[in-house]
């Protein structure tokens, strides 16, 4: 009786240190500074794109292994492991000597791989700790309310992180405030840069902690001792791959929830990465950017009592045109550029950020089996990181092709602003080609209506 009452113990633990995983490691306080932080370390914009395609890569190379050595060793461990990266990573950052050097990209470069493999490590693996913990304890059916408590918790943790964050980083704001209480008490330049840093390496250290006492809930897992003595896990992990992989092709449902994530995803997330030009083009004040980006966080909490409704009321083909809507109206939107009340579109694709997020992981940890729900869940993060960089690309390539038609006839940066405002243009025709894609692969598979009007039992 002691120990049944310590196990359920250690599985309640679980879905609290979830939570608390998901906050402090995803809200980070140098995101509101990101670009002008490298940059202010001694990078270039060049060295800038270079390390952001790094960590793409980073990402898209170790996502699906990852998933499956969660399934066959451990979620924690592979929980661990993303915590412990990602002290590395803001170690990195919090030490290296400022100012241009080929060492200092080096270490950048170091940063941003360590950090894509943590992504990598982290995906897919809490959430498939998660709705184990609950299953074990026989409450699965809360996994919808789990997620848009998860998804509360985080919003307002991403508000404080992007406030607080934006201060510190001001040396002449912190150092006010500071002299307030003592006029001997001043922060330099060099440590003002590199506070929201040191604040997230705090972060990173209580995440890593919150992984240690994570308990796994189901025993099924390979132990330390018997993984090292398996000479063929390696092929182990990629067996869990393709068998995974297998599954999920064969499985209509599955397959389609990830598909349209991707196409929802994709569009969405690529306008996200350019808010800033977006608010710049619409008289936005460059002062204003950090509580904008804060104030969008914070719709998190309504777009996760939103999609909860939606998953329990409505057949999922319902929710993906319901999105679909949504993300085509917020973009035609976009395309007029309105001066300040613009920002109204741009929420619209922060919201379907949230509710894609919030749906996929609602379906998929439903329908998958434990032994392969981290290596499914995976796939979801691979598609989604493969859509944005062809969504990335296409961007890339139809800038160029505008820029090709004309030299510039007014100033650098009226210019680059005509420019982004045409290719505002094409974001709704490429999501419909994208729907379009899935609509006639649906069609080729013979997928019947009803498998998208019903959620099916496994």
């Amino acid at each position: 009786m002691i120990k049944k009452a310590a196990k359920q113990a250690s599985l309640e633990g679980n879905l609290t240190r979830f939570i608390l995983f998901r906050l402090l490691y995803t809200a980070r306080f140098y995101y509101p500074v990101l670009t002008i932080l490298f940059l202010d370390y001694g990078l270039t914009l060049e060295q800038f794109g270079i390390l952001n395609l790094a960590w793409a890569l980073s990402i898209v190379f170790a996502e699906v292994p990852s998933g499956a050595l969660a399934d066959i060793f451990g979620r924690k461990r592979l929980l661990v492991v993303a915590a412990s990266l990602m002290v590395v990573e803001m170690s990195l950052l919090a030490f290296v000597p400022l100012g241009a050097s080929p060492f200092l990209f080096v270490v950048f470069l170091i940063n941003r791989i360590c950090s894509g493999f943590s992504e990598a490590a982290a995906s897919g693996a809490d959430e498939a700790l998660a709705y184990d913990s609950l299953k074990a304890l026989g409450r699965e059916g809360e996994w919808a309310a789990l997620l848009e408590k998860s998804t509360r918790v985080v919003s307002v943790g991403f508000f404080s992180a992007m406030m607080l964050g934006a201060f510190v980083y001001d040396g002449s704001q912190l150092n006010a405030v500071l002299h307030y209480f003592n006029p001997q008490w001043q922060l330099s330049a060099q440590l003002s840069i590199r506070m929201p840093v040191l604040l997230t390496l705090l972060s990173a250290l209580v995440v890593l902690l919150t992984t240690l006492g994570f308990q796994e809930p189901v025993s099924d897992t390979v132990s330390p001792e018997s993984a090292g003595s398996r000479l063929g896990a390696v092929r182990e992990a990629w067996g869990q791959i393709l068998a995974a992989g297998r599954w999920t092709l064969g499985h209509r449902f599955v397959l389609f929830v990830i598909l349209a994530a991707l196409a929802l995803d994709s569009v969405a997330r690529q306008f996200v990465v350019l808010a800033s030009e977006y608010y710049r083009l619409i008289d936005i004040p460059v002062s204003w950017f950090g509580a904008v980006g804060a104030g969008m966080s914070l719709l998190g909490i309504v777009s996760a009592r939103a999609a909860r409704v939606m998953v329990n009321r409505l057949p999922p083909l319902h929710n993906f045109f319901a999105l679909s809507g949504l993300l085509l109206l917020s973009l035609a939107g976009l395309a007029f550029a309105l001066p300040l009340w613009g920002v109204m579109f741009a929420a619209g694709c922060f919201v379907i950020l949230g509710m894609v997020q919030f749906q996929t992981s609602f379906y998929l940890n439903q329908m998958v089996d434990s032994r392969q729900r981290a290596t499914v869940l995976s796939f979801r993060g691979l598609a989604l990181n493969l859509g944005l960089g062809l969504a990335s690309m296409l961007y890339t390539v139809w800038v160029g092709v505008i820029k090709s038609e004309g030299e510039p006839s007014t100033a650098a940066e009226v210019w680059q602003g005509q420019v982004f405002l045409r290719v505002l243009d094409a974001f709704p025709v490429y999501f419909l080609a994208l729907s379009l894609g899935l609509a006639l692969l649906a069609w080729g598979l013979r997928v019947p209506r009803a498998v998208f009007l019903r959620i099916p039992q496994r």
